[in-house]
């Protein structure tokens, strides 16, 4: 409005100038008229040498994790830009770093600092400068689309000990497997050595090659848990970090942290919309493969537990441990899990409680057996505090 009222003001004078033709009413005139030449143009040549740098320290972060953000505006340029507003535009929940600022011929710099509340991609940008002239008539907005992506892993906790189940606790060490109780899995050929036998020649690249080569055998890796995560999405209920989905998550990226960290392998299936199976390979580190999955998997499988394709791949398995982590109440995959169960294997669920988390009250009974290690998990619990029970209870 400011505008038009000024424009209208300069075109009345101009015209009664014309009209009266008095020598002040001209000086007057041109000056508002060069007011508003140069109210329009300073913050169009202002902007032109206008530019932003933010700098974040992404490293590995978890959700509940602090950052602190670097901005800095520079100005190239003999015009000055005495009111220029900065704004974030990725719209980060609870994070707003711009502020107005007046830039000089010197770098304007600030810190600020959020917290991560959310787990997977975020994207800090783009960024909003808008330059206004000192007279508060003209602004002119530039838009910088350079973006910084972090991946935000799920909140790490500690955890009870998955490795002793307390079946062991006292004079022994859990048995999860030995490399003779897998067959041996090809590496690669090799020339042939007097003394091999028949059955290592491989006799395609043999054919190729016109000379003799001879496989090579490695032992397969060892999974010492298996993780099977529930990602039903009629199962779960809340939101927010406040949910059972990020709850599930949690844990999942906690027993997963716990035995990467002794040396152990695990492996990881969902449920989700993918059937996701993540299986220990030598090439990857497995604790960061599983973590990236964790990082941005979402509930958004329509597969129930009990019909999960991977129970069958469990169950040629010896010596493994199987932990499951589900706010599903049918007692359906209580039974498969005993059944694909084998010989020294460690069973261990971690039930998420719906009716804490909002949701209906399923009244779950549950008949696992006295060699199931139960966790009974709940809105606000902390995990380090889990109690692990190992009768057939019912859970009200």
């Amino acid at each position: 409005m400011s505008k038009v009222a000024l424009a209208a003001a300069l075109g009345l004078l101009l015209f009664f100038t014309y009209l009266t033709a008095i020598r002040p009413a001209y000086a007057f005139a041109y000056a508002l008229a060069l007011l508003f030449l140069v109210a329009w143009a300073w913050p169009r040549i202002a902007i032109r040498g206008m530019s932003v740098t933010r700098r974040l320290n992404p490293g590995t972060p978890t959700v509940g994790e602090s950052y602190e953000e670097a901005i800095e505006v520079r100005r190239q340029g003999w015009v000055p830009a005495p009111w220029v507003e900065v704004r974030d535009l990725s719209q980060i929940p609870d994070y707003q770093p711009g502020r107005v600022i007046s830039v000089g011929g010197e770098v304007v710099k600030w810190k600020a600092r959020g917290v991560y509340r959310r787990r997977g991609w975020m994207a800090f940008g783009p960024t909003s400068l808008r330059v206004r002239e000192p007279f508060g008539l003209f602004n002119q907005e530039l838009k910088l689309t350079q973006r910084t992506s972090i991946l935000v892993y799920p909140r790490v906790r500690p955890i009870p000990d998955l490795l002793t189940p307390s079946a062991q606790q006292v004079g022994n060490s859990p048995s999860f497997g030995a490399w003779a109780d897998y067959p041996p899995e090809t590496g690669g050929v090799r020339d042939y050595t007097t003394g091999d036998s028949f059955g290592r020649i491989h006799w395609g690249l043999s054919a190729r090659h016109g000379k003799l080569m001879s496989k090579t055998f490695e032992q397969p890796l060892t999974t010492d848990l298996w993780i099977l995560l529930d990602l039903d999405r009629n199962v779960h209920t809340g939101e927010g970090e406040e949910s059972t989905v990020e709850y599930a998550v949690s844990l999942a990226a906690s027993m997963a942290s716990q035995v990467h960290s002794r040396g152990r392998q695990v492996g990881l299936i969902a449920n989700d919309s993918k059937g996701t199976i993540l299986e220990p390979h030598r090439a990857v580190r497995q604790d960061r493969l599983i973590l990236d999955y964790l990082a941005v998997a979402q509930a958004d499988g329509r597969t129930p537990l009990t019909q999960t394709l991977a129970w069958d791949k469990i169950r040629r398995l010896p010596r493994r441990a199987i932990a499951v982590i589900t706010p599903s109440a049918d007692p359906a995959w209580v039974r498969l899990l005993q059944s694909v169960r084998g010989r020294r294997s460690t069973l261990i669920v971690f039930y998420l409680d719906v009716g804490s988390f909002g949701g209906p009250d399923q009244n779950p009974s549950f008949d696992l057996g006295q060699d199931v290690d139960l966790y009974v998990v709940r809105r606000g619990d902390d995990f380090a505090r889990l109690v692990r029970t190992r009768d057939a209870i019912r859970i009200a």
